[in-house]
C-alpha cells in the first residue's frame, strides 16, 4: 500500500517503547568493533531494547573471532560471517550491497525480529563517535513525522555519494565528476561535483527532506527498512548502494530526511574521490578549504578557488 504524499500513515512509537536492531557490516574491524559496538549500544540507551546483527566478509585479520567473543558477551548480539566474497564480486560496492542485504533479508523473515520497531544501520569504521543518546532521542522530539532519519557532520556534510535531491545533489556524484573531468581538470571537477555541495548544516532541530542520504548512520522504521533492496550498480554503471535502497523506500511513500541535529562524527578522515596518495596534502588541502569557507563564505572562497585554478569561467 502506498503511503499518502503528504504524511507517513505509520505511527510514531515512542523511543522508550521501541525495540531497536543496530546493524551494520564489517571486514577487518577486529581492532575496533568493540569500542564500536558499545560507542553504539550507549547512544541508544534510551530504547526499550536492543539487538545487533553484524554481517562480515573478506576479513583477513580477527574479526570473526572478535564477533564471536561478542555474541557471548552481549545479549542480543549475532552476526553472520560470509567468509571470502571478493572473488566472485570484485566491486567493493557490490560486496557492500551484497552483506546489507543479508540484513534486509533477515528483517524481512527471521522470528527474532517480529518485534522489532526500528533498524539503524550504521558505519563501523569510526564515524558515529559523537553520537549520543540525546541526539537521537532528539529525532523523537521533531514535529516533522518521518520515515527515515540520517546523519549529519560537524564541520561540513560529507556523504554526496549517497545523498540525492532535487537541487542539492540531483545526479550520481562520481559519474558528474568523471564526466567533468575532461573539461577542467581533476581538482576543479571534484570541486564541482564533490566540495561545493558539502556545506555546513546548522545542527539545529530541524529536517531536510531527500530521496536518499547516509552519512554513516541512519534509523529506519521497520516498515520502511523492509521495503527497499541494495545494489551497487545501475544499468551497469556503480552507483552508491543506499540510493536505489532509498529509492524503492521513496516510491513505497515513505519520507527520508538528514536530521540536522542528529550529529554523528566532526568529519570524514580524508576527503572524499580523492586521487592524490599524499595524506598530507590531501589533509592541508581539506583544512584550507574549511578555514577559507569559514572566513570567507562558500561563494567568496569557490571564486578564489576558481581563480587559484585559473578557471574563471566557473566563478
Amino acid at each position: 500500500m502506498l503511503l499518502d504524499s503528504d504524511q507517513s500513515l505509520l505511527p510514531m512509537i515512542s523511543i522508550e517503547e521501541s525495540n531497536l536492531l543496530i546493524a551494520g557490516t564489517g571486514r577487518n574491524v577486529a581492532a575496533t568493533i568493540e569500542n564500536e559496538v558499545y560507542q553504539l549500544r550507549n547512544a541508544c540507551k534510551n530504547f526499550k531494547s536492543i539487538k545487533f546483527l553484524i554481517v562480515e566478509s573478506d576479513s583477513t585479520d580477527t574479526t570473526v573471532s572478535k564477533l564471536t567473543q561478542l555474541e557471548s558477551m552481549i545479549d542480543g548480539f549475532k552476526f553472520i560471517a560470509l567468509g571470502t566474497l571478493e572473488k566472485a564480486m570484485p566491486r567493493r560496492v557490490d560486496r557492500i550491497a551484497y552483506c546489507r542485504n543479508k540484513i534486509v533479508e533477515a528483517v524481512r523473515s527471521e522470528s527474532k525480529f517480529t518485534d522489532i520497531n526500528f533498524v539503524i544501520m550504521a558505519d563501523l569504521d569510526g564515524l558515529n563517535d559523537l553520537l549520543s543518546a540525546e541526539k537521537i532521542k532528539n529525532c523523537w522530539a521533531t514535529e516533522q513525522k518521518w520515515d527515515v532519519v540520517t546523519a549529519n557532520q560537524l564541520d561540513f556534510y560529507y556523504d554526496i555519494y549517497a545523498l540525492r535531491h532535487k537541487y542539492w545533489s540531483p545526479v550520481n556524484c562520481q559519474v558528474q565528476q568523471e564526466h567533468l573531468e575532461p573539461l577542467f581538470g581533476h581538482e576543479q571537477s571534484v570541486n564541482l561535483a564533490v566540495w561545493a555541495k558539502q556545506v555546513q548544516l546548522k545542527s539545529g532541530n530541524h529536517l531536510i527532506e531527500v530521496d536518499s542520504a547516509f552519512g554513516g548512520f541512519a534509523i529506519y522504521k521497520k516498515e520502511a527498512f523492509v521495503v527497499g533492496n541494495y545494489a551497487g550498480n545501475e544499468n551497469g554503471v556503480e552507483i552508491c548502494e543506499h540510493v536505489p535502497f532509498h529509492q524503492a523506500i521513496r516510491e513505497a511513500g515513505f519520507k527520508i530526511y538528514i536530521s540536522c541535529a542528529l550529529i554523528n562524527c566532526k568529519r570524514p578522515a580524508e576527503p572524499p574521490n580523492s586521487k592524490s596518495n599524499n595524506n598530507f596534502s590531501n589533509y592541508f588541502i581539506n583544512i584550507v578549504r574549511i578555514l577559507g569557507i569559514k572566513f570567507f563564505g562558500k561563494k567568496r572562497f569557490k571564486k578564489y578557488l576558481n581563480n587559484l585554478l585559473d578557471t574563471d569561467s566557473l566563478a
